[in-house]
C-alpha cells in the first residue's frame, strides 16, 4: 500500500500519531502522562494498521460491507469513518483474509487522499514480504527508540525470516547537546529498508544504532 513519500514511521506518543506516520495500532488504551492533545492529533494524517483477527479491530471487520476485490481477496469497508480523537475522523477498511484493517486520516488535502491510499492495496506475490511494522509488543519503533525496544524489533525481524545486520553509528564528539546527546548506546537511528516496507522472503534488513561518542570510545 502507497502514502506519500514524506510521511514517516512509528511516530506516535501514546498511541497516538505526532507526525504524518504510518503505524501499527494496538487498539488498546495506554496509560500514559504525556498525551498529545486532540488540536494537535488533528493536525496529523497517518495510516493505523490493526489485526483483524482480535480484539478491538475483529470488533471492526463485523462492522464493514464488502466493497470488491484485490487479487482474489475481498476488500470490507465501514461505510462512515470512526470520530476517534474529538474532530479527528478516520476510514476503515479490511482484508480480513490477511487479518488485517487499515485505519486513514487524512488532516488536509495536500497530505494523500483516501481512496487513492485504499486502492493502491496489493496482495504480495510468494516471494516477497514486508519488513514487521512492530515488535512483539505490538510497538512500531521510531527514530531514537530505547535499546530494550531496538532489541524486540531485531527479534522480530529475526522471528519474520528475515536476516538482519547491525551497523553502529558513534556519536561524534562535537555531538553535545546535539540530537544524539540523551541516547543510550543502542537506541535505534534507522531499519533499512524501513518497516513495512516490500522485502524479498529471506532478505536482509539493516539496524543501525548509536554507539557512545568518540570521546568515551578512547
Amino acid at each position: 500500500m502507497a502514502v506519500p513519500d514524506w510521511w514517516t514511521t512509528g511516530e506516535t506518543r501514546c498511541s497516538a500519531p505526532v507526525e504524518d506516520t504510518v503505524y501499527f495500532d494496538k487498539a488498546a488504551t495506554t496509560a500514559c502522562l504525556n498525551a498529545p492533545a486532540p488540536a494537535a492529533v488533528r493536525e496529523v494524517s497517518a495510516l493505523a494498521v490493526l489485526d483483524a483477527d482480535s480484539g478491538y479491530g475483529e470488533m471492526l471487520v463485523r462492522e464493514m460491507a464488502a466493497i470488491g476485490e484485490v487479487d482474489g481477496h475481498e476488500v470490507v469497508e465501514r461505510e462512515n469513518c470512526e470520530e476517534w480523537f474529538d474532530g479527528v475522523c478516520r476510514r476503515l477498511f479490511a482484508v480480513p483474509s490477511e487479518g488485517v484493517v487499515f485505519a486513514v486520516t487524512i488532516a488536509e488535502e495536500g497530505d494523500g487522499d483516501y481512496d487513492t491510499i485504499r486502492d493502491s492495496l496489493r496482495i504480495l506475490p510468494d516471494n516477497l514480504t514486508t519488513v514487521p511494522l512492530a515488535t512483539r509488543e505490538g510497538w512500531t519503533p521510531a527514530w531514537g527508540a530505547e535499546p530494550k525496544v531496538t532489541d524486540a524489533l531485531v527479534d522480530q525481524l529475526k522471528d519474520a525470516g528475515l536476516s538482519v545486520e547491525t551497523k553502529t553509528v558513534e556519536r561524534p564528539s562535537n555531538d553535545d547537546g546535539g540530537d544524539y546527546a540523551s541516547f543510550p548506546e543502542g537506541s535505534l537511528l534507522d531499519v533499512s529498508p524501513a518497516l513495512g516496507s516490500v522485502i524479498a522472503v529471506g532478505g536482509t534488513v539493516t539496524v543501525t544504532v548509536s554507539g557512545r561518542s568518540l570521546d568515551q570510545s578512547r
